[in-house]
């Protein structure tokens, strides 16, 4: 058993080595920190949805398939759908629809409260996913200018749920009336709104069953269906209604469902708890990538493992210096047994200081660390507890494994070999270089990855998109009457300050175009393009500094250009006759279209997407303005907004946000790992570094002697310190060798998730290996130095 004198003895050899002790400390403590802040986060992640007492029974829609080559994959569904469904198969017991849309502002007397974007809704929506309603009328969303707004948004208003019920609030200029409070929803809910509307006001009824543009759920009579079964027969049910060229009906394969092997679009269910680590297009929800899960459980177990060998690594060492310690326990009665359970002791007490103090880190740096990567890591105290004794209980276990078997090696050692302090040079030189090898080969990998993402993600942020975004500023003034509108763009084009003004009907740079069908000249198959579709003025070209290929942009001089469109050259390579498609018609949403221009291709979606087709029109009467102004004049042009937003009487705050901002904003998560890999970079290093710094402590105190001597028969300091360094160094440049071609294969795997990416040049390695290097030259360098200086008088003063 482990005794006060146990203890003491643990204690007094913790100062006596206090250089190891340092090391030890450091590296378990911050390992276990990196350990804890990673399983919470996992946890976090991997909770979604899973508290609806229904989630084995509830799907969403979602569509997939191939569209004349191009992947299809989208979130979105008709608005008839849920009732076809619920109305069609028997095992699908309850449906419901939302649909988001714009902010969501709330104007209540003289006060106005940000509501986030608003949801239109079905009424059975909190019902169908067990959420609280706090407060409601007999009817929640009885008319279609009722709403529904979350509990902290009615204290906001209104002081108390119970003050909000009933009252009549401005929501985008209209009379609503609040007829519910819900309790906010959980954190861990794919769905975060806090104002939601009656699915009415969307106008469901004017979408036919292959419109897509809502999102559908399903619930089924069953827990856990046949997922595959259940999306044939949805398929086969939006096929029966809506395609007449094809007999849903009587479908037997999938095949039966294709109109051939590129031109096929299939409905498919993905259960509740899968939605967050979902990847559609056109998704709404709070989604994440189980990449970075995966990465953020790997690189803790590697911080773990750069730790437990440096670890073990400075318990060898300590274990040397203790040889003759060692031999008298023996020759005074000692088992082996029990000089094993006093060095496991050790280790133990070791690892739960270690512990303790990587809690105190992470109450202390969990947050800040969390608000810096940009990660939402919502955890109860109780859970939070449950984290810390599980990981407490791994590790020790964990503990106890890496630290056996040295512990047991020399416990077993011969009494006369103990007190003669006899070592097999051989086996600790292979033991304490592999242990170095190893911690550095896992640092190299961590420090060659972080530089590659990093590389990544500036030539994400800096690539050329074929157009010029700079010096834009983004904000909308839906709700203005179209004559408002018009006089308030002009009022702006006066203005010395701003170069240009443009609008379009979506958030360029922020939201994706919608999508459509489109026919080149007659509506058969060979003819069909799959494609986004945006509407701009005429001013959008000039604006962003985009190219014609062919033909012209929009112009006001051509009023018939209402009925014109102008298509990306990806759109027009869709042609599959000869001849230009100049002055050719486009058949879309039951209209003909002339085309007159073909624009040059340019990214108008994120650089995780290669150049779509894309279908441009001509609209004047869009609610997204985007102003270019001159450099160096963004507040003249701030100002100039603020005052005609006085001027136009705009309710609500202006709101604005810059292009290129939004831009690299579509890169968030990749900006996370960026920012995690550097952390992590520098904490592994810094592991490595303080363990080889004390293991060539102990290594330079073994050769005390051996260096005297040689200084006395005439070695210089530069021939004491190249002994002393060449095997750490020789380690770490076979370590750097063997991370390379690992580092090289996971980023290739990674650099796949983009359409665009950067090489991996040949200098990323060389930075990484001469940063390795010189960590560890300038670590060992440290001590070498000072023991090649010392007076050799002071080595040999006792032989």
């Amino acid at each position: 058993m482990l005794n006060l004198s146990n203890i003491k003895m643990v204690f007094r050899n913790a100062r006596k080595n206090s250089a190891l002790t340092f090391a030890k400390l450091f590296g378990i403590s911050i390992s276990f920190a990196v350990i804890l802040f990673a399983a919470g986060y996992v946890y976090y992640e991997t909770s979604f949805d899973k508290f609806v007492p229904d989630k084995d029974k509830i799907f969403r829609v979602y569509m997939k398939g191939n569209l004349n080559g191009d992947e299809a994959d989208y979130a979105v569904t008709s608005a008839a759908m849920a009732e076809t469904v619920v109305h069609d198969i028997p095992e699908v017991t309850e449906a419901t629809r939302l649909r988001p849309d714009r902010n969501a502002d709330i104007h209540y007397h003289d006060e106005i409260i940000k509501g986030g974007p608003l949801l239109f809704a079905d009424p059975n929506f909190f019902s169908f996913f067990h959420l609280p309603v706090k407060k409601a009328s007999s009817n929640l969303f009885g008319s279609k200018n009722d709403i529904a707004i979350s509990e902290s948004l009615a204290i906001k208003l209104f002081g108390n749920a119970d003050a909000a019920l009933d009252k009549v609030v401005k929501l985008m200029d209209e009379d609503c009336v609040i007829t519910g409070v819900f309790k906010d929803f959980p954190k861990n809910f794919h769905l975060q709104y806090q104002v939601v509307q009656s699915i009415e006001k969307s106008q469901p009824e004017k979408q036919d069953l292959g419109s897509q543009s809502y999102y559908t759920y399903i619930k089924t009579n069953t827990a856990n269906p046949d997922v595959d079964k259940l999306s044939f027969q949805l398929t086969k049910t939006v096929y029966t209604h809506s395609m007449p060229e094809i007999d849903g009906a009587k479908a037997k394969t999938w095949d039966d469902m294709k109109a051939n092997d590129s031109l096929y679009l299939f409905y498919l269910v993905e259960p509740l708890t899968a939605i967050h680590f979902s990847n559609h297009k056109f998704d709404p929800a709070v989604t994440a990538s189980k990449t970075y899960v995966y990465g953020a459980i790997i690189l803790a177990l590697l911080v773990l493992l750069i730790s437990s060998i440096n670890f073990t690594n400075l318990t060898i060492a300590n274990l040397s210096t203790r040889l003759k310690e060692i031999g008298i326990r023996k020759t005074t009665g000692a088992f082996s047994g029990q000089i094993a359970t006093q060095f496991l002791y050790e280790s133990l007490i070791f690892w739960t200081i270690g512990f303790f103090l990587a809690i105190v880190l992470y109450e202390v740096g969990g947050k800040p660390l969390a608000h810096y990567l940009n990660l939402s890591v919502e955890i109860s105290p109780i859970l939070l507890i449950k984290i810390f004794l599980l990981t407490f209980l791994a590790l020790l276990l964990f503990n106890m494994l890496t630290n056996i078997l040295p512990i047991y090696y020399v416990s077993k050692r011969k009494v006369l070999n103990l007190l003669k302090d006899e070592k097999n040079s051989h086996h600790r030189f292979t033991v304490k270089n592999s242990f170095v090898f190893l911690q550095f080969a896992l640092s190299a990998l961590i420090i060659l990855s972080s530089i590659i993402v990093q590389k990544q993600i500036s030539y994400m942020v800096n690539k050329n998109r074929g157009y010029d975004g700079n010096n834009v500023l983004m904000f909308n003034i839906y709700g203005m009457n179209d004559a408002n509108r018009k006089s308030f763009i002009n009022d702006l084009k006066a203005y010395a300050a701003i170069k240009d003004v443009t609008t379009s009907d979506v958030n360029f740079g922020k939201d994706d175009p919608g999508m459509t069908s489109a026919y080149f000249e007659t509506q058969n198959e060979d003819n069909f393009v799959h494609t986004s579709a945006m509407q701009v003025d005429d001013e959008f070209l000039k604006t962003f500094g985009l190219k014609m290929n062919q033909g012209r942009f929009f112009d006001t001089n051509h009023p018939t250009d209402d009925k014109a469109v102008i298509l990306n050259q990806t759109a027009a390579n869709e042609y599959r006759k000869k001849g230009s498609l100049i002055g050719k018609e486009l058949l879309m949403n039951n209209s003909r279209f002339r085309i007159i221009g073909i624009i040059k291709d340019f990214n108008y979606r994120s650089l995780y997407h290669k150049i779509q087709p894309l279908i441009m029109l001509r609209s004047e009467n869009n609610g997204n303005i985007f102003v270019k102004y001159r450099t160096n004049e963004i507040s003249d042009v701030i100002a100039i907004l603020q005052k005609q937003w006085k001027k136009y009487h705009i309710n609500r705050p202006l709101q604005y946000e810059f292009h290129n901002a939004v831009l690299a904003s579509q890169y968030g998560r990749d900006q996370q790992a960026k920012k995690l890999l550097l952390i992590l970079s520098i904490l592994s290093i810094a592991i490595a570094a303080v363990g080889l710094y004390a293991i060539s402590l102990f290594t330079i105190i073994s050769k005390t002697k051996e260096i005297g001597i040689r200084k006395v028969n005439g070695a210089n300091i530069s021939e004491v310190m190249t002994l002393l360094n060449k095997d750490f160094i020789k380690w770490v440049a076979i370590a750097f060798v063997v991370a390379t071609p690992v580092a090289w294969y996971v980023m290739n795997l990674w650099l796949e998730n983009f359409a665009y990416r950067t090489g991996l040049s040949w200098w990323v390695f060389a930075l990484a290996g001469i940063l390795s290097f010189a960590i560890a030259l300038f670590t060992v360098s440290w001590q070498s130095y000072k023991a090649a200086t010392r007076n050799p008088i002071d080595a040999l003063r006792y032989e």
